[in-house]
C-alpha cells in the first residue's frame, strides 16, 4: 500500500471499475432468460455482444481526445453515468431491437471510462509503479466481471433478468457519484490547446498499431469466451445457472492472479511484445480446449484463458501508457483500446454462424485459428521496448 499517492481516489476507482465490469458481462449471463421471452437464439447473443462492442470500441479515441480536453476525471464520471442509466433502461425495454441500441448506449458510455481511469490510476501510484497500478485497476474490473457473471446469473434466475439489470444500472450510477466526490480535481493547462499535428503523429504510431493488433485478437478470445460461456453451457451442456455462472466467472478470476503479477513483471523486464505474445499464444491454446465439448474442458479453457489474458492485456495497456506523456497518454491507451475491442464487433457473429452451421465444437476450434495472426503481429515491433518510440 506504501506504493500509493491517495487511497481514498485509488478505491473509488477500483469500485467504479467492478460495477462497470458487472454492466458489461452480466447481460451476457442472463441472455437466456432474455432469449426465452424475445424468442432469440444464440445469433441474437452475437448481435448484442457486437452492438455493445460497436459502442466501446467506436468511441474509444473520441474520449481519450475528450479526456485531453476537459480532464480525465470528468469524462470517466460523465461516462460511467451514460453506460449506467443505459444499462438501468435496458430493463423495461419491450423489444430486441430497443435492446440492441441500448446494449450501444451501454458500450458508448463505457468508452468514455476506461483510459481515462486508467490514467488516473497510474497518477497516484508512485513512480516504478506504474506498471503494478494498470495490474490493478485490471484486476478490479475482472473481479467485477466475475461476479457480475456468477452473481448476475443467478440473482437473475431467482428475480428476472429486468430486475437484476436494473439494479446493476442503479448502483453503477451511486459509483459515478462517489468518483466524482472522491477523485481531486483535473489539473487541466490553461494553454493547453489540442494540436492536429500531435494527434495525427500518435494515430499514425506503428507501436500503437502494432500493439492494437495484438490487442484485437487478445480481445477477440475476450469477447468469446466471456459473451457465450454461460449460454453454451445452459443450452448445450443442459447445466443449471449456478454451474454455468461458476465456470463462466472463472475466465475473469483467474486474471485476478496474472493481471498484478504481469503488472511487475512489465516494470522489471520492459518487454511487452513478448508477454503479450506468450501470453495470447496459451490463450489461444485455452480456446481451442473448449472444442473438446465438455463441462470440464470448459473449466479448463476459462481459467487458462483467463490466466493468459490478464497478462496480455496489463503488458499492452502498460506499454501504450509509456509512449506517450501529458495530456495525450489518455489517447494513446484509448487507441489501442478501440482496436483491440473492435474484435467484439467481427468476431460474435462470426462465431454464432458458426456455431448455428456447424454447431460449438467446430465454432471453438476455427476461433482459434482466426485470432492467431494477430496475436503473432506484434512480434513485427522487433523491440525489446515500445518505450520512446511514438512515430
Amino acid at each position: 500500500m506504501s506504493r500509493i499517492n491517495n487511497r481514498r481516489a485509488v478505491a473509488s476507482l477500483i469500485l467504479g471499475r467492478m460495477i462497470y465490469a458487472v454492466n458489461w458481462y452480466n447481460f451476457a449471463a442472463v441472455f437466456t432468460l432474455i432469449a426465452r421471452d424475445m424468442n432469440q437464439n444464440v445469433s441474437g447473443l452475437g448481435l448484442a455482444v457486437a452492438s455493445f462492442y460497436f459502442g466501446v470500441a467506436l468511441f474509444q479515441i473520441p474520449g481519450g481526445l475528450l479526456a485531453a480536453k476537459i480532464g480525465p476525471k470528468k469524462t470517466a464520471t460523465y461516462g460511467t453515468i451514460l453506460a449506467s442509466a443505459a444499462a438501468m433502461l435496458t430493463s423495461v425495454a419491450t423489444n430486441f431491437p430497443q435492446l440492441l441500441l441500448l446494449r450501444f448506449l451501454v458500450g458508448t458510455g463505457m468508452a468514455f471510462v476506461f483510459a481515462p481511469g486508467l490514467i488516473l490510476m497510474a497518477r497516484y501510484f508512485r513512480e516504478r509503479a506504474e506498471g503494478f497500478s494498470v495490474g490493478l485497476f485490471q484486476a478490479a474490473f475482472y473481479l467485477g466481471g466475475a461476479f457480475g457473471i456468477f452473481a448476475w446469473a443467478v440473482l437473475a434466475d431467482a428475480w428476472g433478468w429486468r430486475e437484476s439489470l436494473a439494479i446493476s444500472g442503479g448502483i453503477g450510477i451511486l459509483t459515478a457519484l462517489l468518483m466524482f466526490l472522491l477523485l481531486p480535481g483535473d489539473p487541466i493547462r490553461e494553454d493547453f490547446a489540442m494540436e492536429v499535428r500531435e494527434i495525427r503523429k500518435i494515430l499514425a504510431s506503428r507501436w500503437l498499431l502494432l500493439l492494437g493488433i495484438g490487442m484485437f485478437g487478445v480481445d477477440g478470445i475476450t469477447s468469446l469466451i466471456t459473451s457465450f460461456m454461460v449460454f453454451y453451457l445452459q443450452n448445450s451442456q443442459h447445466a443449471n445457472a449456478v454451474l454455468a455462472g461458476g465456470v463462466g466467472a472463472l475466465a475473469l478470476i483467474a486474471p485476478l492472479i496474472s493481471s498484478p503479477l504481469f503488472g511487475v513483471l512489465h516494470d522489471r523486464t520492459r518487454n511487452p511484445a513478448w508477454l503479450m505474445f506468450l501470453c495470447g499464444a496459451v490463450a489461444i491454446a485455452g480456446l481451442e480446449l473448449t472444442s473438446l465439448h465438455s463441462v470440464t474442458a470448459a473449466i479448463l479453457a476459462n481459467l487458462v484463458v483467463g490466466f493468459a489474458n490478464g497478462g496480455a492485456l496489463t503488458a499492452g495497456f502498460s506499454a501504450a501508457r509509456e509512449l506517450v506523456h501529458g495530456e495525450y497518454e489518455t489517447l494513446a491507451v484509448s487507441c489501442i483500446n478501440s482496436t483491440g475491442l473492435f474484435a467484439g464487433f467481427f468476431f460474435p457473429p462470426l462465431f454464432s454462424w458458426t456455431v448455428l452451421s456447424f454447431g460449438y465444437p467446430t465454432a471453438w476450434m476455427l476461433s482459434g485459428f482466426y485470432l492467431l495472426p494477430f496475436i503473432t503481429a506484434v512480434l513485427l515491433s522487433k523491440a525489446k521496448s515500445f518505450a520512446n518510440h511514438t512515430s
